[in-house]
C-alpha cells in the first residue's frame, strides 16, 4: 500500500504492524551501547513512523564481520605468496571500465544537484582505494612497486580523498536536516518521506530536475 503524502501519516492495520515491530524492536535496541542507537531527537519520531532500513540488518553486517575474521586469518596464513592469474587482462580492463562509469556518473549527478551524488562518490572513492592497494601489492619489480606506490600517494589516494570529502559533506547536509524535518513533523512510511496533513504541495514533481534525484 502506497501512502499518500496529503493524507499524512498510513493508518490501519499495515501502520499497526509497523508500529508494533517497531516497538518490539525497541526493547531489543534498547539495551545496545549509547553510540549505537538512534539519536535523542529521533525516538520521538519512531513511534509514528518507520524506518527506511530494519534495524535486524545490522546484525546481518556484524555476523558478517565476525564471520570473515577466521577467514582472513587463514587466507593469511595458507595463500602462497605468488599465484598465476588467469584473465588479468579482463580483470584490470573491467576495472577500469568500471571506473569510468563510476566517474561519468559522479559528474551527472554532482552537475545534477543530486543527493545520490553521495553514493557514487562513495563507491569511486573506495575503487580508487582498492585500486591502489592492488596496484602495489601486486607489483612483480622494484620498478612497478615504485610507480605504482608514486600513482597512489600523488594520485589514487588524493582523487579517493576528494571522493570521500564530497560524499561526506552531502550526508553532513542531509543528517542537518534531519531535526529540521522532525520538528516539522515529517514522516517515513513505506520508505517514502511524508508530510504533515497541512504541507502545501510542490508545485511540479517531474523527474530529477524536480526532486532534486
Amino acid at each position: 500500500m502506497r501512502t499518500d503524502p496529503a493524507s499524512g501519516p498510513a493508518s490501519g492495520p499495515a501502520s499497526g504492524r509497523a508500529i508494533g515491530a517497531a516497538g518490539r524492536w525497541e526493547h531489543w535496541e534498547g539495551r545496545l551501547p549509547r553510540f549505537l542507537q538512534p539519536p535523542p531527537f529521533l525516538t520521538p519520531a519512531l513511534d509514528h513512523s518507520e524506518r527506511v532500513v530494519r534495524p535486524r540488518l545490522a546484525l546481518l553486517y556484524f555476523c558478517s564481520a565476525v564471520i570473515l575474521v577466521p577467514w582472513t586469518i587463514l587466507l593469511f596464513l595458507t595463500l602462497p605468496g605468488r599465484e598465476r592469474a588467469a584473465h588479468w587482462d579482463v580483470a584490470w580492463g573491467g576495472f577500469d571500465a568500471l571506473l569510468i562509469i563510476v566517474f561519468t556518473a559522479c559528474a551527472v549527478r554532482i552537475l545534477r544537484l543530486s543527493p545520490r551524488s553521495a553514493i557514487v562518490t562513495a563507491v569511486a572513492g573506495a575503487l580508487l582505494v582498492t585500486d591502489a592497494w592492488f596496484d602495489v601489492m601486486l607489483a612483480s619489480t622494484t620498478r612497478d612497486f615504485v610507480e605504482a606506490l608514486v600513482m597512489a600517494l600523488l594520485v589514487e589516494l588524493p582523487l579517493a580523498a576528494l571522493c570521500f570529502r564530497t560524499c561526506f559533506r552531502v550526508l553532513s547536509l542531509l543528517e542537518q536536516a534531519r531535526p529540521y524535518l522532525r520538528e516539522l513533523g515529517f514522516t517515513v512510511h513505506h520508505g517514502q518521506l511524508v508530510p504533515p496533513p497541512d504541507w502545501p504541495h510542490p508545485s511540479g514533481r517531474g523527474g530529477d530536475a524536480a526532486t532534486g534525484a
